[in-house]
C-alpha cells in the first residue's frame, strides 16, 4: 500500500514538475517574442526616421535649385547689362523696351517668379517686370549703409508677409555687378513668391494622414499638404524637446504630436541652403506601425493559441495518467480498504523474497485473521462487517513503517510483508498490532460502538526456503495455532 502510495505521489510530482518547466519555456518564449517584437518596433521607427530625414533633405535640396535658377536669370540678365554698363543709354525708351521684353521673357521662363527688375548705381528701379516699382529705392544693406560693401555674390532675403509689398511671403534674390573700385555700377533683383510652395508641395504625393510642409525662420507655416487653409500663416510651434524651426540647422528627425491636429508622427526637417526656410515630413506613427500592429496581434494571437494547445495536451496527458493510474489501482487495489489485494500482495512478497537473498537481510511476514468476523456479519450486517475491516486496516497502516507492504488476501484475512526484521521484531510489531486493534472500536449502528481483535502469526524467511510460499504456509500454520488457542493472541512459526 505505502509502495502505491508512494508512486502516485511522485507521478503528482512529475506532472508538477512538467507543468512548471512548460510554464517556465512558454514564459521565456512569451518574453522573447516580446522582445523581438520590441526591436522589430524600434527598427521599423528608427528606418523611418531616416526615411523621412532623407526625404526632408532631398525635398529641401530640390527647393534650393529654384533659388539657383532665379541666380541664372539674374546673371543673364546682368550679362545682357555688362558690355556697356549702364551708360547714357539706360532710362531712354529704347532700353526700357528692350529690358523690359527681356525681364518679361525670363519672368516666364520660371513659374516662381513674382517679379525681376533692374537698379543703377544709386540702388534705384530702372526697369521692373512690375512698372510699380519703378524708382523705388532697393532696400539692400549697402545701398541703405555706404560704408557696407557691394557683395558680388547672390543674396538671398526672406521677406515675411508683414514686410512684403505684395503682402505675401517672398524671397528677394539680388545679384551686383561692380567697376573696377568695387563700386555698385548695376544690379538685378528677383522676387520668388512663396505660395508656389504650396503647388510645389501638392504635387509629391502624401497618405492621407502624412504631412509635408515649409515654415520659415519664424515657425511660420507657410505651405502645408494636406492642405489645411486656416494654419497657413499661423506659428507652428517646435515640438517639446526640439528647438524651434528658425534655430535648426541642417537637418535632424524626431517623434512628435503635430500641435494643428494632434497626430503623433515621425518628423524629419531639413534648412534650406542659404535661406531661412526648412521642409517638414511627417509619416504618421499610427500608419507606420500599422503592418507591425498586426504582426504583433497575429503572433501573440498564435502563441496564445500555442500556449493553450500545449496546456491543453498536458492536462490531456495529465488525465490520461490519472486514468491509468486508477486502472492500474483498481487491478493492485483492495476496492474496501484501498490497500494491496491478493495478487500486488503476493507479487510483492516473491520480490521482497528475491531483495532479502540478494542483500542477505531478513524477511519476516504477518498473517492476520479476524476473530468471529461471521458474527459480526450475521448479527449487524455486512456494511458493519466491511467498517470492522477497515477499523483493521488502519490500524496496519498506523502501526508499520513505510517500506513495509499489507494487503488482503480475501474475506477477514490479511497479510503484512516487513523487510529488514527478524522474528522476534515481528513479533514485537505484531504484539503491538494486536493490542491496539484490540483497543479501537468502531460504529456498529444499532449495536452502538464495538470493537475486534484479530488473530496473528508470525514467520520469517529461512534458508530452506525457494520462494514465498514456504514464509506464507508458516505463517498461515501458526495464525491457525493462535485461533486454536483462544483467539487474540500473537504466534511465531
Amino acid at each position: 500500500m505505502n509502495g502505491m502510495q508512494g508512486g502516485a505521489f511522485s507521478g503528482a510530482i512529475r506532472t508538477v514538475a512538467v507543468r512548471m518547466v512548460t510554464a517556465v519555456v512558454m514564459l521565456a518564449g512569451a518574453v522573447w517574442l516580446g522582445l523581438d517584437l520590441y526591436a522589430s518596433r524600434e527598427s521599423i521607427l528608427t528606418e523611418k526616421r531616416d526615411l523621412v530625414q532623407q526625404k526632408s533633405q532631398f525635398m529641401s535640396q530640390w527647393f534650393g535649385t529654384t533659388i539657383l535658377s532665379a541666380d541664372y536669370v539674374l546673371r543673364d540678365i546682368l550679362g545682357r547689362v555688362a558690355p556697356s554698363g549702364l551708360g547714357p543709354q539706360a532710362g531712354t525708351p529704347h532700353w526700357r523696351e528692350q529690358m523690359n521684353r527681356l525681364l518679361q521673357q525670363k519672368k516666364q521662363s520660371l513659374e516662381a517668379l513674382e517679379g525681376l527688375s533692374v537698379y543703377g548705381p544709386d540702388c534705384v528701379f530702372l526697369v521692373a517686370a512690375d512698372p510699380r516699382v519703378i524708382g523705388f529705392r532697393s532696400n539692400q544693406s549697402f545701398c541703405r549703409d555706404p560704408s557696407v560693401p557691394v557683395s558680388t555674390e547672390t543674396v538671398v532675403q526672406y521677406m515675411p508677409t508683414e514686410r512684403s509689398a505684395s503682402h505675401r511671403p517672398v524671397l528677394l534674390v539680388s545679384r551686383n555687378m561692380v567697376d573696377a573700385d568695387g563700386k555698385l555700377v548695376a544690379g538685378a533683383l528677383a522676387a520668388i513668391d512663396l505660395s508656389f510652395a504650396q503647388n510645389w508641395l501638392n504635387g509629391f504625393p502624401v497618405g492621407p494622414r502624412d504631412v509635408l510642409a515649409v515654415v520659415d525662420g519664424e515657425d511660420t507655416l507657410l505651405a502645408r499638404n494636406p492642405l489645411i487653409p486656416d494654419v497657413i500663416g499661423r506659428r507652428a510651434p517646435a515640438p517639446p524637446g526640439q528647438p524651434s524651426f528658425g534655430e535648426t540647422r541642417g537637418s535632424a528627425s524626431f517623434l512628435a504630436t503635430s500641435p494643428f491636429d494632434g497626430r503623433a508622427r515621425i518628423f524629419g526637417i531639413s534648412k534650406i541652403e542659404r535661406i531661412p526656410l526648412l521642409v517638414i515630413v511627417g509619416l504618421d506613427r499610427e500608419d507606420v506601425l500599422a503592418d507591425w500592429r498586426h504582426r504583433a496581434v497575429l503572433v501573440g494571437a498564435g502563441y496564445l493559441v500555442l500556449t493553450g494547445l500545449v496546456f491543453g495536451l498536458i492536462r490531456a496527458h495529465r488525465v490520461a495518467l490519472r486514468q491509468r493510474e486508477m486502472m492500474h489501482r483498481l487491478a493492485v487495489t483492495d476496492p474496501l480498504t484501498g490497500i494491496a489485494n491478493r495478487r500486488h500482495l503476493l507479487e510483492a512478497a516473491e520480490q521482497a523474497v528475491h531483495q532479502a537473498w540478494r542483500d542477505g537481510t531478513p524477511l519476516s511476514v504477518l498473517q492476520l485473521d479476524i476473530d468471529h468476523f461471521k458474527q459480526v456479519n450475521d448479527r449487524w450486517g455486512h456494511p458493519v462487517g466491511d467498517r470492522a475491516i477497515c477499523l483493521l486496516t488502519q490500524e496496519m497502516a498506523t502501526h508499520v513503517r513505510p517500506e513495509d507492504t499489507i494487503g488482503r488476501l480475501g474475506g477477514e484475512e490479511f497479510a503484512v510483508l516487513l523487510p529488514g526484521l527478524e522474528r522476534a521484531q515481528a513479533v514485537a510489531v505484531a504484539e503491538r498490532l494486536r493490542q491496539a486493534v484490540a483497543e479501537a472500536r468502531f460504529d456498529a449502528g444499532s449495536g452502538g460502538a464495538q470493537g475486534i481483535t484479530v488473530s496473528i502469526g508470525v514467520a520469517d524467511l529461512q534458508d530452506s526456503d525457494t520462494g514465498f510460499d514456504g514464509v506464507q504456509l508458516r505463517a498461515d500454520a501458526a495464525l491457525y495455532r493462535a485461533k486454536a488457542s483462544g483467539r487474540n493472541r500473537v504466534i511465531a512459526a
